[in-house]
């Protein structure tokens, strides 16, 4: 992994605290999450600190969104 690479993944990372003002999401659901392991691959803790992953974020989101329109497609209420 090169220094690039590893800058890039840091800048990606947001303090849970800052991260409802970016997604929309309550700081207490984004601990909620965690705490039931929902999404786990979106949290990261450095430093006894815990930080949301936007990039996973992002990913989690795009498979929801997929998810909704297949099963949409499913029955009939998409076209």
């Amino acid at each position: 992994m090169t220094f690039e690479s590893k800058h890039g993944l840091l800048q990606s990372l947001v303090h849970i605290s800052e991260a409802p003002a970016i997604i929309g999401v309550a700081e207490k659901t984004l601990r909620n999450w965690r705490t039931k392991r929902l999404y786990p691959q979106i949290f990261v803790k450095l430093g006894g600190k815990v930080f949301i992953n936007l990039e996973e974020l992002e990913n989690v989101v795009t498979r929801q969104v997929e998810k909704s329109v297949h099963e949409a497609k499913r029955l009939g209420l998409y076209v």
